[in-house]
C-alpha cells in the first residue's frame, strides 16, 4: 500500500507542491515542521537566520532562483564528518553506540544531506507543502526504513544512501490561530529530544533514549492540530518504527502533543512540554505482541542563557523471541549554557535500563556522562556563520561487563564533529 502511496507522492506530491498558491513565508512556522513541535523551540543552538536556505539558494542563477522563490520552494543541505577516539574499555564497534562510533578512531562522513521543500503558508486558509530529503553517509545505513534501500550501500563504511523524507503536507486553518496539518508520506519520529539531523540536537554523540528506545522515522499519515500559538495535538496511522514496506499486515497508533508556556525569554517560551505515545505489533507476520512506548520531553529556560531539558521514556513489548516480556525504560537530563556567540556548552548525563536485553542485547542498566561544546567560529561571516564544530568527552558505564571485549564495566571516549549547513 505505501510503496503506491510513495510513487505517487514522489510524482504527484511533489506536482501538488508546486502548484500550491502563492509564495510560503520566510520564516517557516513552527506548525510545518512535521517532527518535534516542542523540541524544536528548546534547541540551544537554533540555526542562524539565513538557514534554511543557505548560500545554495543564493548562487543559482535567477532563471532558476527567482521561479524557487515565486512558488515558496527551498533547496539547501547539510553536511556531517566526525571522529570518535577510544580512550578506556572501548572496542572495534563501541558497546551502547551506533551512529557516531560503529569504526572508532577513523575519520567518518555521516552524511551529506539535500533538501527539497515548501513550507506551507500558515496564514492562508489552505495550502500545500512538502518535503523531498536524501542522505549519503554512513549514517544512512541505521536511518533507513525496512523495505526501502535495504541494500543501498556495503558492510559497515560511509558509502551508504538513504531517502530519509518524502512526505506531502496540506494545512487547513480553522481560525486566527489554529489549523489542521495533515502530513503523509515518510517523516521523522515526532518521539524523543534528540533527532538523527545533526543540527537540532545539541551534541555529537547521541543518548541511549534516541539510539535504543524511539524509532528513527516513520511511513503512514499523521493529523496535528494547532489548537493556538501554545498548543497542539496529533494523531497518526503508520507503518510501525522504521518501516517503509509492511511487514505484518497491522498499523502503529500514534498520539501525541506539544504545550508551551505563556511567559517569553528571548523570543522562547519559558517552558516547553512535548508527549507521544506510540503502540502496536512491530515483529514480522505477528499481529500481536504489541510494542508501546510512552515518551515525556521537558524544556525550562532558567534565562536566555541557561537551559535545562529532561526527558523520561519507557517502553514495553510481548513476546520478543528469546526474551519473552522485555522492558525499557530511562531518563536523560540536559543542561545547556550559551557562553557566548561563539559558543555553547551542553552536559548530558543518563540512565537507561535494558530489561531482557531486547534494545541493546545487554541485560543491564546503562548510564552516560556527555560534556561537549557547540563552537560557532564566523558567527557574522555570511557564509561561514553555518559552521560549527562539537568536540565532546564521554564515559559510559553498565551494570554488566559490556565494554573492553567483555571484561569491562565503562569505557572513556573523545569525540568531535563538524557541521556545515549551505
Amino acid at each position: 500500500m505505501w510503496r503506491t502511496m510513495a510513487s505517487w507522492l514522489m510524482v504527484g506530491g511533489i506536482m501538488l507542491v508546486l502548484a500550491g498558491a502563492g509564495k510560503a513565508i520566510a520564516d517557516t512556522p513552527a506548525a510545518s515542521e512535521p517532527a518535534k513541535p516542542a523540541a524544536a523551540d528548546s534547541q540551544p543552538a537554533a540555526a542562524p537566520a539565513g538557514w534554511p536556505p543557505g548560500f545554495l539558494m543564493d548562487i543559482m542563477g535567477p532563471g532558476v532562483k527567482k521561479p524557487m522563490d515565486d512558488l515558496g520552494l527551498r533547496m539547501y543541505g547539510v553536511v556531517e564528518t566526525g571522529f570518535t577516539g577510544r580512550l578506556i574499555g572501548g572496542d572495534r564497534v563501541l558497546p551502547g553506540r551506533a551512529y557516531e562510533a560503529r569504526r572508532v578512531n577513523n575519520l567518518r562522513l555521516h552524511q551529506l544531506r539535500l533538501i527539497l521543500d515548501r513550507p506551507y503558508d500558515a496564514t492562508k486558509t489552505f495550502d500545500f507543502g512538502g518535503r523531498v530529503e536524501g542522505m549519503f553517509g554512513g549514517d544512512a545505513m541505521l536511518t533507513h526504513s525496512l523495505g526501502l534501500f535495504d541494500k543501498a550501500g556495503e558492510g559497515k563504511g560511509d558509502a551508504w544512501a538513504d531517502l530519509l523524507q518524502l512526505y506531502g503536507q496540506a494545512w487547513f486553518k480553522t481560525g486566527k490561530e489554529s489549523g489542521l496539518e495533515v502530513t503523509f508520506g515518510k517523516f521523522l519520529s515526532p518521539m524523543g529530544y534528540e533527532s538523527v539531523l545533526p543540527e537540532a540536537t545539541p551534541l555529537y554523540s547521541h543518548a541511549y533514549l534516541f539510539t535504543f528506545a524511539s524509532p528513527t522515522a516513520h511511513t503512514g499519515v499523521k493529523l496535528n492540530y494547532v489548537l493556538n500559538s501554545q498548543a497542539s495535538v496529533y494523531f497518526g496511522v503508520v507503518e510501525g518504527w522504521d518501516v517503509w514496506e509492511d511487514n505484518n499486515h497491522a498499523p502503529s497508533y500514534m498520539v501525541g502533543g506539544a504545550l508551551a508556556g505563556t511567559e517569553q525569554i528571548d523570543g522562547h517560551a519559558r517552558d516547553n512540554f512535548a508527549w507521544c505515545v506510540m503502540t502496536g505489533p512491530e515483529q514480522p507476520d505477528r499481529v500481536s505482541h504489541n510494542r508501546t512506548a510512552v515518551d515525556l520531553v521537558f524544556t525550562h529556560y532558567h534565562t536566555a542563557a541557561l537551559s535545562q531539558t529532561i526527558e523520561g521514556n519507557i517502553g514495553l513489548e510481548e513476546g520478543v523471541p528469546d526474551v519473552g516480556y522485555a522492558k525499557w525504560y530511562g531518563v536523560a537530563h540536559y543542561l545547556t549554557y550559551n557562553l557566548c556567540k561563539y559558543a555553547s556548552v551542553t552536559y548530558r548525563t543518563e540512565w537507561f535500563r535494558d530489561q531482557g536485553g531486547s534494545r541493546t542485547g545487554v541485560d543491564g542498566a546503562w548510564y552516560e556522562n556527555t560534556l561537549g561544546l557547540n563552537v560557532m567560529p564566523f558567527p557574522d561571516h555570511s557564509v561561514l556563520k553555518n559552521l560549527s564544530f562539537r568536540p565532546e568527552l564521554r564515559w559510559d558505564y553498565c551494570s554488566e561487563e559490556a565494554f573492553g571485549g567483555g571484561e569491562r564495566h565503562n569505557q572513556l571516549t573523545a569525540g568531535i564533529d563538524m557541521i556545515f549547513k549551505f
